[in-house]
């Protein structure tokens, strides 16, 4: 038995919940898929699946040695991704979707290196915070916030990014002062949705081992964070950033600081594709350039007391 094929049969059986589905995909005789799956819960001495009729569910030992054959295959993915890389020249058509921030300020401005790097490939990218299905929507990548909840792709964690409280310079002058999270509680606050969860940023707010949550209401809600900011220059109230967005801002004095020195649980900014065994040249390339830059940027590990500085 060819453990690895029997391993990447067994995840595509699970992440389609179904042997014929998984035959058709993996061009086989159903019969061949179950015999994969047998010969491998026959070495391993344990039941993986339990099956019925109509129905596929993983036993307590199935789910663990799921979690463990998509890392080992993730891992081999990625090392044959990088070797076959150096033989290559990718070519051909690449779709992304990027988080609008990281877009804007990481992704975007460096995209010249990529086509300098890369001139064969073809890239679409749209920059939005909202979810899309990568399947669904025939995206290779994404680059999104958040924690991934979909089992069948792959997230690689790039940073944290700490958000913190902004206001300008007008608003905070004809404001009450703000000492402790408390005081905010007599100012306007500017707020807005994330796309994953459909629900307002909560105002959690750190200082060590001490946290804080304020409440709402919210004076402004948007669904885009760059027009909270916007409001939040204008002088609408005090609003969530990221340093790394907000930084240019506060270097010019259009924001400044609030309570600098407490900021929000921090919040993954991950790299998503589909757990395919072997990705398209054109796609690694990409997935290995954006990691680098994403890796470098010293801007994204900033942290709201850094722009007091």
């Amino acid at each position: 038995m060819d453990k690895l094929t029997a391993m990447a049969t067994f995840v595509k059986v699970v992440e389609t919940r179904s042997f014929t589905l998984a035959a058709k995909i993996l061009e086989l005789p159903k019969a061949r898929v179950s015999q994969r799956i047998a010969d491998l819960e026959r070495v391993l001495e344990v039941r993986l699946i339990n099956r019925t009729t109509r129905t596929l569910s993983l036993t307590e030992e199935g789910k663990s040695y799921y979690e463990r054959c998509l890392h080992i295959l993730h891992e081999l993915g990625d090392i044959e991704g990088t070797l076959r890389l150096k033989k290559t020249n990718p070519k051909g058509k690449v779709r992304v979707e990027i988080l609008a921030a990281i877009g804007q300020h990481v992704i975007v401005p460096n995209l010249h290196e990529f086509k300098d790097k890369f001139p064969d490939i073809s890239l679409r990218i749209g920059c939005s915070n909202r979810i899309s299905n990568l399947y669904e929507e025939d995206i290779d990548c994404a680059i999104r916030g958040g924690t991934l909840v979909d089992s069948s792709l792959v997230a690689k964690n790039v940073c944290n990014v700490h958000f913190g409280l902004y206001a300008s310079p007008g608003y905070l002058k004809a404001s009450p002062p703000i000492n402790t999270p408390d005081d905010l509680a007599a100012h306007r606050k500017i707020n807005w949705f994330f796309s994953e969860s459909h629900r307002p940023l909560i105002w959690q707010l750190n200082l060590a081992d001490e946290n804080i949550e304020v409440p709402g209401p919210y004076d402004l809600l948007f669904d885009e964070s760059e027009l909270a900011i916007s409001a939040c220059v204008a002088g609408a109230g005090i609003c969530p950033g990221a340093p790394f967005v907000v930084a240019s801002r506060v270097a010019s004095g259009e924001l400044c600081p609030v309570l600098p020195q407490w900021c929000f649980p921090p919040r993954q900014i991950n790299i998503i594709y589909p757990s395919n065994k072997y990705l398209p040249i054109r796609v690694r390339s990409f997935l290995d350039w954006a990691f680098d830059v994403l890796k470098t940027n010293d801007t994204l590990n900033l942290m709201p007391r850094d722009l007091t500085r």
